[in-house]
């Protein structure tokens, strides 16, 4: 097939796309994590702040990657954290937040662990104390005991004994809320 042939080809297909379809389909075809993520979070407005970015942007900060300022904007560091999470959890680096790093990134929302754009320590100190790691109150305040468990618990697991409960430690700490479930 010619150059020409090619051409006229390739613009039939995208002709038919732009008909059947409209820009949506043709986005969607030639880029599938764009599309997720403009679905998840809807047209944004220049110099506009936009919830559902802020939510990521409150994610990925609780798991320890540094998306900048809390401003429900795309920025670089909030794009490099997002690949940096994507990375780590084992996804494709698009630096997008399609609907498998927004699962990634809800995940834990929806197990409770994190209640109102923060760690739900209620819970966390529950989930220790029936870990046998935790012996103090139960009041939702990370002080000392409780960093102390925090440590214990990653070194049960293998993990970085750093006291932070990044997406490695919340991650095991699920597992114990699907047993009580």
């Amino acid at each position: 097939m010619n150059q020409n042939a090619k051409m006229l080809l390739f613009n039939s297909l995208l002709l038919s796309l732009l008909t059947l379809g409209g820009c949506d389909a043709l986005y969607r075809t030639l880029d599938k994590e764009g599309a997720d993520e403009k679905e998840l979070v809807g047209e944004i407005e220049l110099n506009e702040s936009n919830h559902t970015i802020e939510d990521i942007q409150v994610l990925l900060k609780i798991y320890g990657y540094d998306p900048g300022v809390i401003d429900g904007k795309w920025g670089i560091r909030t794009r490099d954290a997002v690949e940096r999470f994507q990375k780590d959890v084992g996804l494709k680096e698009t630096r997008k937040v399609d609907n498998e790093t927004w699962s990634k990134l809800v995940e834990f929302k929806d197990k409770n662990l994190i209640k109102d754009g923060k760690l739900n320590m209620l819970l966390i100190q529950e989930i220790l104390s029936v870990a046998d790691l935790y012996d103090g109150k139960i009041d939702g305040t990370f002080g000392r005991k409780t960093k102390q468990a925090v440590i214990d618990f990653q070194k049960m697991h293998g993990l970085k004994q750093d006291g932070k409960i990044g997406y490695k430690t919340i991650s095991k700490l699920a597992e114990y809320v699907e047993i009580e479930d």
